[in-house]
């Protein structure tokens, strides 16, 4: 119950840290910085929660999730490195 707790009021903290983000200004930061608090958050939903980290035949989902998020990187970031150089 001591987790659930902690988690619960982590997902509160990260929530007023998206609330008051939102309300800065970032620059080009404002979305990673977003998305970032968003990540945190549903990593913490998907493995308490969810309790995907007493699966044990989920490995290979704990790869996937770090391989997607470095190809949506390398995207975004050739995205932005075409917009950049026209």
């Amino acid at each position: 119950m001591k987790t659930y707790i902690f988690v619960w009021l982590s997902l509160v903290i990260l929530t007023g840290l998206a609330v008051s983000a939102a309300g800065m200004d970032w620059g080009g930061w404002s979305l990673g910085v977003a998305l970032g608090i968003a990540f945190l958050k549903s990593g913490l939903i998907l493995n308490y929660f969810m309790h995907l980290k007493d699966e044990r035949g989920l490995r290979l989902f704990r790869w996937m999730i770090p391989g997607i998020l470095a190809i949506l990187i390398l995207f975004i970031g050739l995205t932005f490195l075409d917009v950049a150089f026209r």
